[in-house]
């Protein structure tokens, strides 16, 4: 039964429907959510669902040829590398989070909307390139590549450590401003944190493992490649 249902995933027809159902499943997320307006946790959740969790499920159910043939066409090349997302995710959301542009989002109603497409445009462009080309031909770089994703799981805990440890409430002039108070929203905020902290670690392991899959189908391509040199050089 697991292979009938596996083969059938496989197929065109079984890919889009897979793509579907992680469509509508995020879709369905995002309102269950409801406005990340109303508490730190809610716009943490948004942005982690927006930045990593979404595109990660979107490229996982993609073949690797077409995402090769996106990244040709929209100029995305320089992407392919597995550590772009791993290094630059945290970068983004310590951009989000640690700089006036979060409370600039949320005070305004019409960036707030934007910032739905906006997020989910970085995070398909940070994780585009994951799956690699299938045109790699060295399996030892991507073998380093994996134990430099391992390093930057560190990496990429550090907004969530830095929320969830601040003693200071980030963004008080909205998130503790009336009826809110300051002892509340360090609360939420330590929360909210927390939450952040667990998503970027978690998020890192679907991240190593494609990659980890990179490697072994380049490993293989390569021990074809030298089985048949050597076979010519016997003949």
């Amino acid at each position: 039964m697991a292979r009938v249902v596996r083969a059938r995933l496989l197929m065109p027809t079984g890919r889009w429907l897979l793509l579907i159902a992680i469509a509508i499943a995020s879709c369905l997320s995002l309102i269950v959510i409801g406005n990340g307006r109303n508490s730190e946790v809610a716009d943490v959740l948004r942005v982690c669902l927006l930045l990593i969790a979404i595109p990660l499920a979107l490229f996982a159910a993609v073949p690797t040829n077409l995402l090769a043939r996106a990244r040709g066409r929209w100029g995305l090349t320089w992407v392919d590398s597995p550590l772009v997302a791993p290094i630059l995710t945290p970068v983004v959301l310590g951009l989000y989070f640690f700089t006036p542009a979060w409370v600039f989002v949320l005070t305004k109603t019409w960036m707030y909307v934007i910032s739905y497409p906006l997020l989910l445009l970085v995070g398909l462009i940070l994780h585009v390139g994951l799956k690699g080309s299938g045109k790699e031909h060295s399996s030892a770089s991507l073998g380093l590549q994996i134990l430099l994703s391992l390093l930057d799981l560190v990496f990429d805990a550090i907004p969530g450590i830095a929320m969830r440890l601040s003693r200071h409430v980030i963004g008080a002039d909205f998130w503790a401003k009336p009826p809110r108070t300051i002892p509340i929203a360090l609360h939420n905020q330590s929360l909210a944190g927390a939450i952040l902290w667990f998503l970027a670690e978690i998020s890192d392991l679907p991240i190593i493992a494609m990659v980890f899959i990179r490697w072994i189908r380049v490993d293989e391509d390569e021990a074809r490649r030298i089985d048949a040199l050597l076979d010519a050089q016997e003949k």
